[in-house]
């Protein structure tokens, strides 16, 4: 009788392992996406998450929010696609080579994203920043390992003078690149080819706008670009203070004004401009309601998007599918 009951228990056993190494089988090819292991830091730029907004624009009938939650890359900003696009690119054209300097002209997200990386691969990164850079710029520049000199500059030309000192400095050393995200279009490729696809494939296309802030244009335009290819209904949309320039130049008509070459306007079919106290407000909200610790530029680009949803027709019916509003979030700060 024992013989029996054990037999049967074994045999339960057998079975339950063997179905259990069945769902580890089937689910394994799917759970090794995720690729846990890392074979350098760097692996961990991009695949960042996008976030559904559960409060924020629930006014707002059938349309769902989603934020693309770029402050989850390792420095807490999207600026490391582009760093790291940059770097890549020079190193496959030949500018760029073991031990050489990577220079960077004024302070901004990016330096931060090229000093941690030039740390990473072994670079010396050097940033020429103005007089009136504030102390705990250049200590978190510092920090990430970056090399500052401070430049005495002439007032009203430390853009154009921090630019010709770094490549001063360049002229000296023949292994050293400049890099500049709003001329490389190693910055605009670099979301066609991974943040744009994200969107799509985490959304299973299921998305209708994309919103996106300024700067120098190419997060915007890669994206923009990628999902419009897939669909081209989909609207693009630049949410960006009232006087940013890309306002004054493409909505109010300044000829005066250049816009950086990264920058694609044949993407963009909406421009919204927002208050700083607007912009202020939805960040605090996106706290406060979503949990959500982001930027002033989150803010701005969010309050921009649900200026366009209520701008949209009232969809009502609910048989019909929700309206999807992607907003990129760049950083954490």
């Amino acid at each position: 009788m024992f013989d029996e009951i054990s037999r049967s228990i074994d045999e339960f056993g057998n079975s339950l392992l063997g179905a259990l190494n069945n769902v580890q089988n089937a689910f394994g090819r799917e759970l090794s996406v995720a690729k846990p292991i890392k074979e350098n830091v760097l692996q961990m730029i991009g695949n960042t998450p996008l976030i559904r907004l559960n409060q924020i624009g629930s006014h707002i009938p059938n349309v769902e929010i989603y934020l693309k939650a770029e402050f989850c890359n390792p420095t807490g900003s999207v600026k490391d696609r582009t760093a790291l696009s940059m770097v890549l690119a020079a190193e496959r054209r030949g500018e760029l080579k073991p031990g050489g300097y990577i220079f960077q002209a004024g302070y901004n997200t990016t330096a931060i994203s090229l000093a941690w990386i030039a740390a990473v691969r072994q670079y010396k990164f050097k940033v020429y920043l103005a007089p009136d850079t504030e102390q705990e710029k250049i200590k978190e520049l510092k920090t990430y390992g970056a090399s500052v000199e401070v430049v005495q500059l002439a007032k009203g030309n430390w853009d154009d003078s921090l630019l010709e000192t770094a490549r001063a400095a360049k002229e000296k050393d023949k292994n050293a690149v400049i890099l500049n995200e709003f001329k490389d279009m190693a910055n605009t490729n670099a979301h066609f080819l991974f943040t744009g696809p994200e969107i799509w494939r985490d959304l299973a296309g299921n998305v209708d706008a994309f919103v996106a802030g300024g700067g120098s244009g190419g997060t915007l335009s890669g994206v923009g670009r990628f999902l419009k290819s897939k669909k081209p209904s989909l609207r693009v949309i630049m949410g960006v203070s009232k006087n940013s320039r890309f306002i004054r130049k493409m909505v109010q008509g300044d000829s005066s004004i250049r816009l950086p070459e990264s920058f694609d306007p044949k993407v963009t079919d909406q421009y919204i401009g927002v208050d700083r106290e607007e912009a202020l407000r939805y960040q605090s909200e996106l706290y406060q309601k979503e949990g959500v610790f982001a930027g002033l530029t989150t803010g701005t680009t969010l309050a921009s998007a649900i200026h366009y949803a209520e701008s949209l027709p009232t969809r009502e019916d609910q048989k019909t599918p929700s309206y999807k509003i992607v907003v990129l979030s760049p950083d954490r700060l």
